[in-house]
């Protein structure tokens, strides 16, 4: 794992509560993986923990590369979402059981995509989505990972479908900038599952030291510390085709 913005001792003392950014694309993920993310968010969290499953911000990528119509993707988003949901839930009595402790049960939730919008949340995706159409610098960093997706489906796509994709890194930002608030609570520590090479959390960073533009438009009231979790890369004969 690999910190960003905080410190093992940070983490150690519970400052934040935790949440686990969870996508639907993501082929690696194991029961096993599951246990690992819900049990290190349980032991280091300050009260409860949510496990964010990225759903409805899903619908494009099913639309981009298998040709579905909307209604036909947000069927299958709705159809893996609940999968994902099931794989957690089984996690989450798992550890409870063989823990013995069942504040695994009363203190993990999960919760989907539409479950964290609000008005601050909708502010930083619509100034986000305004600097990818008129900032060109910031929309190349956000292509730059569009094309990294990409390179993983090995898959032709057009611009104007790479647009379509960006909306996903679009949405999924704001979370990652200033946490998630669900429950009257803020959560703002995520573990971030990804690839070694992603740099995802550093782009997080970069945005918030205004590298791109100046980030007090943002009107961050919190920021989101972030914990990365590094999965193995498929190899060439692995590579991921099927969501």
């Amino acid at each position: 794992m690999q910190y960003f913005h905080i410190t093992q001792e940070e983490i150690d003392k519970k400052l934040f509560n935790v949440f686990v950014g969870i996508s639907l694309g993501n082929k690696l993920l194991t029961p096993e993986l599951a246990e690992k993310y819900v049990k290190w968010a349980h032991t280091h969290t300050k009260d409860n923990t949510v496990i964010l499953i990225a759903d409805d911000i899903d619908t494009v990528n099913w639309m981009v590369f298998r040709g579905l119509n909307q209604k036909e993707s947000e069927e299958k988003v709705r159809q893996k979402g609940y999968g994902m949901k099931g794989l957690f839930d089984k996690a989450i009595r798992n550890l409870s059981r063989q823990e013995n402790d069942p504040t695994y049960i009363a203190k993990t939730h999960i919760i989907f995509w539409s479950d964290i919008r609000n008005s601050g949340y909708d502010h930083l995706e619509e100034i986000l989505a305004e600097e990818y159409k008129t900032n060109k610098e910031f929309r190349q960093q956000i292509l730059y990972f569009v094309d990294k997706y990409i390179e993983l489906r090995a898959v032709e796509v057009s611009d104007e479908d790479k647009d379509r994709l960006a909306e996903y890194i679009i949405s999924e930002l704001p979370t990652l900038l200033g946490g998630i608030y669900w429950n009257n609570t803020l959560y703002n520590l995520v573990l971030y599952p990804t690839y070694v090479d992603s740099g995802m959390s550093q782009f997080v960073l970069d945005i918030r030291g205004g590298k791109y533009f100046n980030a007090s438009k943002l009107q961050l009231r919190q920021l989101c510390v972030l914990v990365e979790d590094y999965l193995q890369k498929p190899t060439d004969k692995e590579t991921i085709k099927d969501l």
